[in-house]
């Protein structure tokens, strides 16, 4: 059997795992706990790998400042989420795993926390394939956000009232509303004479 501290690489991640491996004992068998955390090294280290295809590009250091947790636009406030594997691994508390386990069937709190494990790995690949194709780091292609936007304003458009009568459509509807009050009284008055 391979002793986790031995087969990790890189130290910081080392005493996370370990960390986390202990954690994961209150809830699992130490061999289930084990698996659990190497696999959650697993993807903390192909998190790494896309995040490092990302920064390979010259341009995206001169566009994007990265400080292990968001790519930044420079010159700008709006941010990229791309937790490296550090910053995965220490965003996992034993307060966090917790959350995950406590209460909870091992099956279903398991997956829960691999799934949730994922969406950072599938992240940070969207923002790789769509920097590689689009030249963006956006989860959606430009294309696709054009689209939303039209989508969005054509919905708009369908919900405004309609644009006002012109001069010369009120002048034509008032002839025919003179004439419908006219009729409306003129029968009103014969009734009441009946």
């Amino acid at each position: 059997m391979i002793d986790l501290e031995t087969s990790i690489e890189k130290k910081g991640h080392q005493k996370e795992v370990v960390r986390i491996q202990k954690e994961l004992e209150q809830f699992l068998s130490k061999e289930e706990a084990r698996e659990t955390a190497m696999q959650t090294y697993d993807l903390v280290l192909d998190v790494d790998e896309e995040i490092d295809r990302i920064l390979q590009d010259q341009s995206v250091t001169r566009l994007y400042e990265y400080d292990g947790l968001f790519f930044t636009p420079r010159g700008t406030q709006s941010f990229h989420r791309a937790f490296n594997g550090i910053h995965i691994l220490e965003s996992l508390s034993n307060s966090r795993i917790e959350t995950f386990f406590r209460g909870r069937e091992k099956h279903f709190a398991l997956k829960w926390f691999l799934e949730e494990l994922g969406t950072h790995l599938w992240e940070v690949k969207v923002r790789r394939m769509n920097w590689e194709e689009f030249r963006s780091l956006g989860i959606l292609p430009p294309a696709v956000i054009s689209e939303i936007i039209r989508d969005v304003q054509s919905r708009r458009r369908a919900k405004e009232p309609p644009p006002p009568l012109s001069p010369q459509e009120q002048a034509f509807f008032q002839f025919y509303e003179k004439q419908f009050y006219e009729k409306e009284l003129l029968q009103a008055v014969l009734s009441d004479k009946c």
